[in-house]
């Protein structure tokens, strides 16, 4: 997940709650359905994305990854 400034012809726009989602269109149809949520924690805050697929999550203030 990166901040992105403006949207490309690659991306799908996506708006909830006041908040804009740019999505690679390539990426789509493996996060349809998915829920992204702003976790905070002792070691800081960040964003958890999760799907129906996967039923878990990933990122954190450091910035992790999905396996």
């Amino acid at each position: 997940m990166t901040l992105e400034e403006s949207k490309t012809d690659e991306d799908v726009l996506d708006v909830e709650h006041g908040v804009s989602i740019l999505t690679d269109k390539k990426l789509t149809t493996h996060l349809e359905g998915a829920v992204v949520d702003f976790i905070e924690s002792n070691n800081g805050g960040g964003f958890e994305i999760r799907t129906a697929k996967s039923g878990g999550g990933c990122g954190d203030s450091c910035g992790g990854s999905c396996s």
